[in-house]
């Protein structure tokens, strides 16, 4: 986790941080990470089809003249 930097360059440790949270403000922080990892996990099973390059569209712009 990286160290964040305030507008006086001071800088604060995340421990620090998250000590300074309510409690309630905590477990809102988990729930959210707990959703962005269920979100990653299921994009990450889920295979995407493959295409071969001939299927990927491009944009064409003919010479009007």
């Amino acid at each position: 986790m990286n160290v964040r930097i305030t507008k006086n360059r001071a800088s604060v440790p995340p421990t620090q941080v998250w000590a300074g949270l309510t409690t309630e403000c905590q477990a809102r922080v988990v729930q959210v990470l707990a959703r962005l990892a269920s979100q990653l996990v299921t994009q990450e099973s889920v295979p995407t089809p493959r295409r071969s390059p001939d299927d990927d569209p491009v944009l064409c712009l003919e010479d009007p003249a």
